[in-house]
């Protein structure tokens, strides 16, 4: 039988529908509440699946549904980052990421990673660097950069300290999700 998503994967790709699974996990939108928090200390503020206040001012986050929160996640993460183009185990850090750090930030990061210059537009040399490196390799040294940029965050802001366990969580369990789909 195959896996069930609890939201509706109608025009979504099986990569799409993996990646925005695992971000509702970790964002605790799976939860019957969706997650739901505000978190005076969160600068994302009020948020639910994993959509914040913050970045979205014009969504009602207290009524956002499962399946609009998806869509956001789609049109304002995974395309936005060229997510879509890349191998699955590529396309779920590149899209964590860019949920994590803004699309922007991501396609920095995975420019950074695969050689190129890191300006954070998608062209021809980004595409031929990443297309011409092995997987496994990129999702690896993905992680180590990711972990390099929490310590920036640190750096700048001490406050956010309380957070480190769970970023870290979150990218040991996003590495074991990556080698999975690389299996």
């Amino acid at each position: 039988m195959p896996f069930k998503y609890p939201f509706s994967t109608k025009g979504y790709t099986p990569q799409f529908c993996h990646a925005v699974h695992f971000i509702l996990e970790k964002e605790g939108g799976l939860r019957a509440d969706g997650g739901y928090v505000n978190d005076p200390k969160d600068p994302g503020g009020e948020t639910k699946y994993g959509i914040s206040k913050r970045a979205f001012l014009g969504v009602d986050i207290a009524t956002l549904d499962i399946d609009r929160a998806v869509r956001i996640y789609y049109t304002n993460y995974w395309k936005a980052a060229y997510c879509h183009e890349f191998a699955g185990n590529v396309a779920l850090y590149q899209m964590d990421s860019a949920v994590q750090h803004g699309a922007i930030t991501a396609i920095k990061l995975l420019q950074e990673i695969a050689g190129t210059k890191a300006d954070g537009k998608m062209g021809p040399n980004t595409r031929t660097a990443v297309h011409g490196s092995d997987a496994e390799w990129l999702v690896s040294r993905y992680g180590l950069r990711r972990a390099r940029y929490y310590a920036r965050i640190l750096k700048n802001n001490y406050s956010q300290t309380r957070y480190i366990e769970g970023w870290h969580n979150r990218l040991a369990d996003l590495t074991d999700a990556a080698w999975e789909l690389a299996a």
